[in-house]
């Protein structure tokens, strides 16, 4: 366990080369494994007929997903004058880092670190994470939770019901709830102790996220980035289950896919080598894909969304380290780390 508490930025070229095998063992462990519940005579003869353009498109929409993912990023720091001391360049090599998610090392620890960089005090980097961590998920709700409304309009019975209604009304009263107890209990908690100081950080996020959504002009293209970013991902999803014979309805895709997104691939040990492996093919067979098709097609989106980024994602190595060196020992941004208030009272 010390082992793994140590930042991945912090590992040398041997450490992270045995995290990469083991991450490939998880992806392909997984794969097997799905293969075998499909049928592996079936999910070989749908890698032998794929239709390679279709996995081109599916690349373009990858790459699209990661300027939405920019964009989404670049609010985190702006929503009311949080840290924002990256340059573009620097931004940018967060982004290609976090994005495949294998450097996230579970989501908070690459994002605390470029918090921290950035100027946060420790209480206001743990808002500022938990608010990249509420734009993804508040944000993939948006169209599917369209998608379900188009589902059950029509009454479709693919997806299932205890797919579809939780999406049609389980966003709205739950963003309702979330909005209402971030505006009434959140200053009476700050500055707390124990459960009740761990519950202000998250109703901190959550008025962040009410700041966001209620000032479109402002962060609109921020809010937009980060919806880009979960439609182009499940465009190309799509696309790679396309490649494979299969042209799924796209209410259903969007359904299966974010119902698969409860762990994603920032929050994910390893970019969830092996969990979306997991997660995404029977979710997508409840709402319709075949089993080998929906096995391959999330073989070749894991393959574009977690193998295809981490070069890039190695590769910004040196300019996360000097973040890092730029920013000194923690405590030395200049804000206090005791007690303070993270974020305005408005």
């Amino acid at each position: 366990m010390r082992w793994w508490s140590h930042h991945h930025l912090e590992r040398e070229l041997p450490q992270l080369a045995g995290l990469v095998l083991l991450a490939a063992v998880l992806y392909l462990g997984a794969a097997a494994g799905m293969a075998y519940v499909a049928g592996p005579g079936q999910v070989r003869a749908r890698l032998e007929s794929v239709v390679w353009w279709w996995l081109a498109i599916a690349f373009g929409f990858v790459a699209l997903s990661v300027v939405g993912y920019y964009l989404g990023y670049r609010g985190v720091g702006k929503v009311e004058d949080g840290p924002d001391r990256l340059s573009p360049r620097e931004r940018w090599a967060v982004v290609v880092a976090g994005f495949g998610g294998f450097l996230a090392q579970g989501g908070s620890a690459l994002d605390q670190f470029v918090m921290r960089a950035a100027g946060a005090s420790k209480r206001e980097a743990k808002v500022r994470v938990a608010l990249l961590g509420g734009l993804e998920h508040g944000t993939v709700a948006i169209p599917c939770t369209f998608a379900a409304v188009v589902v059950l309009v029509e009454g479709r019975k693919k997806p299932p019901l205890d797919f579809s209604i939780p999406w049609a009304v389980g966003p709205a009263i739950g963003f309702a709830i979330a909005f209402w107890a971030a505006s009434r209990y959140r200053e009476r908690l700050r500055g707390r102790d124990g459960w009740r100081g761990k519950l202000s950080i998250l109703l901190d996020t959550i008025h962040l996220v009410a700041v966001m959504a209620l000032q479109p002009r402002r962060y609109g293209p921020e809010l937009l980035g980060m919806v880009l970013f979960w439609l182009a991902d499940a465009f190309a999803l799509w696309a790679c289950i396309a490649a494979f014979g299969y042209r799924m309805d796209g209410a259903a895709a969007l359904i299966a896919f974010g119902t698969a997104m409860i762990v994603t691939r920032r929050t994910g040990p390893l970019g969830g080598a092996g969990i979306l492996m997991c997660a995404l093919p029977p979710t997508l067979w409840q709402c319709g894909a075949p089993w080998p098709v929906a096995v391959a097609g999330t073989l070749a989106w894991r393959f574009l969304t977690l193998w295809m980024p981490m070069p890039f994602a190695f590769a910004a190595l040196p300019t996360l380290r000097a973040i890092g060196e730029r920013a000194g020992e923690p405590g030395e941004s200049g804000h206090a780390d005791q007690g303070e208030p993270a974020l305005e009272t408005h």
